[in-house]
């Protein structure tokens, strides 16, 4: 029982810690990926920031509010999805940052966050597991993979403390009751 376990312990940390690689590297595709709709939504802005400029608007926000004045509702949803399109280039912006300044733990965070799904699922359709080459990223995913075998084994080795310790200590009361 006690070699089976031993080579189950061995198996869950190797699949966790295989696992844990794919963390920079899926970043890494991530930060493609956004890099390409970072780059078109870019191209949107600076349109509308040459407009404002030819208009004599301060800023493309000032073009976003003096448009959702107007009073025909084409010009109004024009507003709201130019103002989408700007909201939507801060965020692909603090997405790219995260993706190639942050470390491995915000990184995982950023991409495993519930309103990434959509995006992560399409990355996840051309993504093939490979083996990162930085070193800090085999260290962090080695960490991460002790942590979390740790972790997954903990209550059993606990069992196993408490089993032992009360067989132990009935074993030493027994004979002096006799």
């Amino acid at each position: 029982m006690g070699m089976m376990i031993r080579v189950l312990d061995k198996i869950v940390f190797t699949a966790l810690f295989l696992t844990a690689l794919q963390v920079p590297i899926l970043a890494d595709h991530y930060r493609q990926y956004l890099s390409g709709f970072y780059d078109a939504t870019d191209q949107q802005v600076s349109q509308y920031r040459a407009l404002a400029d030819q208009f004599g608007y301060d800023s493309v926000r000032t073009l976003i509010e003096t448009l959702r004045q107007n009073p025909d509702p084409v010009v109004q949803q024009d507003a709201s999805n130019k103002a989408e399109t700007v909201a939507s280039l801060d965020a692909l912006q603090e997405g790219l940052q995260v993706l190639s300044e942050g470390h491995y733990y915000e990184q995982a965070w950023y991409m495993l966050h519930p309103s990434q799904n959509a995006t992560l699922n399409r990355v996840l359709d051309n993504f093939a597991p490979s083996v990162p080459l930085n070193p800090n990223a085999v260290l962090f995913s080695l960490i991460t993979a002790i942590a979390l075998n740790m972790f997954i084994w903990a209550p059993f080795w606990c069992a196993g403390k408490v089993r032992h310790w009360h067989r132990h200590r009935h074993h030493h009361h027994h004979p002096a009751q006799h």
